[in-house]
């Protein structure tokens, strides 16, 4: 299948990946550690955090669910942020 990602989405799945990314280590957690407690592989974790992969819906919420946020803290970042 061919990838037709925009640069906009491209871009929105590198913020979410960071912000996961953050979060996570904000727990003191390993990906595999998060992955465990969301019932998500690791590899699946990294694929996230490094704007590699979308999730679907049901993931999100078990990744909110595993980190004890709300679902909405996954989707707050700073729009200006220009870390890589």
């Amino acid at each position: 299948m061919p990838n037709s990602t925009t640069p906009r989405l491209a871009e929105l799945r590198r913020q979410f990946g960071m912000r996961l990314r953050e979060l996570r280590e904000g727990h003191g957690l390993t990906q595999e550690q998060l992955g465990e407690m969301a019932d998500v592989d690791r590899k699946t974790i990294n694929r996230i955090e490094n704007g590699m992969y979308s999730p679907h819906l049901d993931k999100v919420f078990q990744i909110a669910d595993a980190l004890e946020v709300p679902t909405r803290d996954l989707f707050e970042w700073e729009a200006s942020s220009g870390r890589q």
